[in-house]
């Protein structure tokens, strides 16, 4: 019995020096630092079209262990803008024990502008008419181009394609720094007889700076049928907001109506 409790003691040291060892050997040989990732500037400027390597310019990183592993540097992510045009960049290295080093900087567009809305026909129809609401609305951002399959949209009320009159609607788009856009216009329904005639404009949504000169009759293209042409117009170019600009054409026996929708910002 007693051999047994001295061979048991000296197992039991065995093993715990054996750990110790083991301990002290993986502390010295395995690998557990990540590199040093540093960036030349703490912001970076570039263009809104800039490639992904523009993007790591300046940005080094080196290693206790690998030495300078720069060529692994990588763009991490990005995040959603902190202010419209700026969002934080996060940038990652790997050394040869596939530790993972960070850092972060500022990225600025300099040319960066917000998402725009087109139209490629006007939103007024006449009672009785069916109504496809995405059907003539398209996004365009400087930043990720084509962004028409992202609109979305609100109704203030229920369509009632038999009951002429204004349906106000809300479009949105996001791009992919999270900057939301809006489009607040209205749904025009009006009576039947407004649809003996097509009024075709050159624009169906125009943007305009506060204070730009602006005049309507610019916009008007044709008739397909003569008529007398009308315009109404609330455009006040020194305020900013929504407005429209309506073009009418009276025949002797129909009408039609097509209407300008103008953004002031």
């Amino acid at each position: 019995m007693k051999k047994l409790r001295v061979f048991s003691v000296i197992l039991l040291l065995i093993s715990t020096g054996a750990f110790v060892a083991f301990r002290t050997y993986s502390k010295h040989i395995q690998d557990n630092t990540p590199p040093v990732v540093t960036c030349d500037s703490e912001e970076l400027r570039v263009s809104v079209t800039a490639a992904k390597e523009d993007l790591l310019t300046g940005v080094t990183a080196n290693d206790s262990r690998s030495g300078d592993v720069t060529d692994s540097v990588v763009v991490e992510s990005m995040s959603a803008f902190t202010e419209e045009g700026t969002r934080i960049i996060t940038y990652a290295a790997v050394d040869d024990s596939m530790n993972v080093g960070r850092c972060e900087r500022t990225l600025v567009y300099e040319d960066y502008a917000p998402p725009v809305f087109h139209m490629s026909e006007p939103l007024c129809y006449t009672v009785g008419q069916n109504i496809d609401i995405l059907s003539c609305i398209s996004a365009q951002s400087v930043l990720d181009g084509d962004l028409t399959s992202n609109i979305k949209y609100s109704l203030e009320k229920t369509i009632n394609t038999m009951t002429a009159g204004e349906y106000p609607i809300e479009f949105r788009v996001m791009d992919s720094g999270g900057n939301t856009v809006y489009l607040k216009t209205q749904i025009s329904i009006s009576d039947k007889n407004y649809a003996g005639i097509e009024v075709k404009l050159k624009d169906y949504l125009i943007y305009l700076s506060v204070g730009e000169a602006f005049d309507p009759a610019l916009y008007y293209q044709e008739a397909d049928r003569e008529g007398e042409l009308s315009i109404e117009s609330n455009v006040n170019t020194s305020q900013a907001g929504t407005y429209y600009v309506d073009y009418v054409v009276e025949g002797t026996m129909s009408s039609g109506k097509s209407r300008l929708v103008v953004v002031v910002r």
